[in-house]
């Protein structure tokens, strides 16, 4: 379950620093920037770290003067672990997540002193290692997922910003006005100190300044989706009173029944918990609540509170732009789509924004990459969005209906007809725990855009619960362990690959066309059959992100026409017209 953003006072974060520029410091006005940022949260700062991994300088605008003390987040899931690796960090984030014995198991009970009624038995992070290294066969991601709060990860990534010579961060500094012509972007920028104005020039303009965006704004978008579909107050707080949190064992979340849609979420394993509730009245205000009342009240018996860190209550929506991309404007993460919590899609479908936009524009900048290539960042990630979107709907529809079936003074009693009650709650909790499973939303979906060569195979049916392993082109490159003990996925990171499973020579082609037209490439030979089986192709082309941009029995007669095509210079149906023509294409 993801969170979503404040932007309350915040201390004990990471700061303006040495490579940062506050209000007292003089900004150049005068050089054109590359790309900037609005907003140096986590979608904010991948994708500054996304353009440098690809050599492209970027400037990151965030008006709070540090980064957030609250949690806001506590699930990367396993495909943005994968991507995250292109970029160095996974270590990083496991060494300040949750340790990895923990399970992720969730737990339904009418309150901490009540009866349990379903539990959700989800693996810890060294569980879900052991069944990935027990399988080879495509099926698994390469990473196990990760709890971890954003407190640490938005200071990991800010220390990672501010030592990196290709990113510019300017803080605390607000985005007032964005506008743009055929010859750049203008962005005007305030101080929130003294009120001092600058004006910068940019080639490109990134909205990843949340729901309130005004790189958004500035491009006239429309939201489309249902708002204040509910209301949750939220309790972020300290406490140590592990008698009364683990009563019904250890947990990562606590959904309560019987009371209204609600939850506690461990943070940290160790003192740090969220309180989401939908228990409250329409209308009341934060400060109105006591706190200490309503966290006792979910408990069912007194809890010793250490602090309240923040509260507020908010109204969640499941909404997604109808645009991406507005000439030299984008947005992406919480700008471009806001979810429900529930299942964690809303960070972990930005992470994917960020690395798919990055690429992109660095092709784009470095004079490789055209027009369409921009185009597609649209084409491709505002479906997932929108399957992003009605799933988290959908996860919520699951608490809303336990809420329905839920006879709470049955429950507590100790009749045979309590018994039945609470056998049937178990049966449908244990029935739907898709919530965290749904592989196939996370890994499953296969784009279709300008800069994707089909073939003729057809493209499997995406439950959004399974994932199937899968070269289709527009398709996640699947995981399979090297005899090495490497993974196929630690070959797809700054440039294109071209996996040959026909020997290194068989490329040439490709390769050379690719030189010609300065894109970035590395052969990967593999000669190995598991490795073949699930990639189901002699060859196939991988982008930096990940995902299958071409795969074939052979090269294609026209090869310069295939890379003109995946990089958005050449119109992809006259490159389909010529893919068949030199040796069987893969069926």
């Amino acid at each position: 379950m993801n969170h979503p953003t404040s932007r309350e006072p915040e201390q004990d974060s990471v700061g303006p620093g040495p490579s940062s520029t506050n209000a007292a410091t003089a900004i150049d006005v005068s050089s054109r920037r590359p790309v900037v940022i609005s907003g140096a949260g986590p979608v904010g700062m991948i994708l500054a770290l996304e353009l440098s991994l690809h050599g492209i300088r970027s400037t990151l605008v965030e008006q709070a003067p540090q980064t957030t003390r609250f949690p806001k987040m506590d699930l990367t899931n396993a495909r943005s672990m994968e991507l995250l690796d292109r970029l160095g960090l996974v270590d990083d984030i496991r060494s300040v997540g949750v340790a990895p014995e923990h399970s992720h198991d969730v737990v339904f009970c009418t309150s901490m002193a009540g009866r349990q009624v379903g539990r959700w038995k989800y693996p810890s992070v060294d569980e879900m290692s052991e069944w990935i290294a027990s399988r080879n066969d495509g099926t698994t991601p390469a990473h196990a997922w990760q709890r971890v709060t954003q407190i640490e990860v938005e200071k990991l990534l800010m220390r990672r910003c501010l030592a990196d010579e290709n990113i510019e961060v300017l803080r605390p500094w607000r985005v007032t006005a964005v506008t743009q012509d055929d010859s750049g972007v203008r962005i005007e920028i305030t101080s929130p100190v003294d009120g001092t104005v600058h004006t910068l020039a940019a080639d490109y303009v990134v909205g990843c300044d949340g729901a309130a965006s005004v790189v958004r704004r500035a491009m006239g978008l429309t939201m489309e989706g249902e708002r204040g579909v509910i209301t949750f107050c939220q309790v972020h707080f300290k406490s140590r009173d592990l008698e009364t949190l683990h009563a019904h064992g250890q947990f990562w979340h606590t959904f309560f029944v019987g009371g209204g849609v609600g939850a506690i979420i461990a943070q940290d394993e160790r003192d740090t918990w969220t309180l989401q509730t939908s228990a409250i009245t329409d209308g009341v205000r934060t400060e109105d609540i006591d706190k200490q009342e309503l966290l006792d009240a979910v408990c069912g018996r007194h809890l010793d509170v250490d602090e309240v860190l923040q509260s507020s209550v908010w109204h969640a929506n499941v909404l997604v732009a109808d645009r991406y991309r507005l000439g030299r404007l984008f947005v992406a993460g919480d700008a471009a789509h806001e979810v429900i919590p529930t299942g964690g899609y809303g960070l972990n479908t930005g992470i994917a924004d960020a690395v798919n936009l990055g690429w992109k524009l660095a092709a784009v900048i470095q004079g490789y990459g055209g027009n369409d290539l921009l185009d597609s960042y649209e084409t491709e990630r505002r479906p997932v969005a929108v399957m992003a979107r009605d799933w988290s709907f959908r996860h919520l529809g699951v608490h809303v209906e336990a809420q329905q079936l839920v006879d709470r003074e049955l429950v507590e009693a100790d009749t045979a007809e309590a018994d039945e009650h609470r056998h049937a709650l178990e049966e449908y909790f244990a029935s739907h725990t898709g919530e965290h499973e749904s592989f196939g939303v996370e890994m499953g979906y296969v784009y279709a855009s300008p800069v994707i060569v089909r073939d003729d195979s057809p493209v499997p049916d995406n439950d959004g619960s399974t994932y199937i392993p899968t070269t289709l082109p527009g398709a996640r490159a699947p995981h399979v362990r090297l005899p090495d003990g490497r993974s196929m996925l630690d070959a797809y990171r700054d440039t294109f690959t071209i996996v040959s499973f026909v020997g290194k020579d068989a490329a040439t082609e490709l390769v050379d066309a690719a030189a010609a037209a300065n894109m970035p490439i590395r052969v990967l030979a593999v000669d190995d059959a598991t490795v073949r089986a699930v990639y189901e192709a002699d060859l196939v082309l991988v982008r930096p992100d990940g995902h299958v941009a071409w795969r074939g029995n052979s090269i294609p007669e026209d090869v310069s026409a295939l890379i003109g095509a995946v990089t958005g210079r050449v119109d992809t149906s006259a490159c389909l017209a010529i893919t068949s023509v030199r040796g069987p294409q893969f069926s």
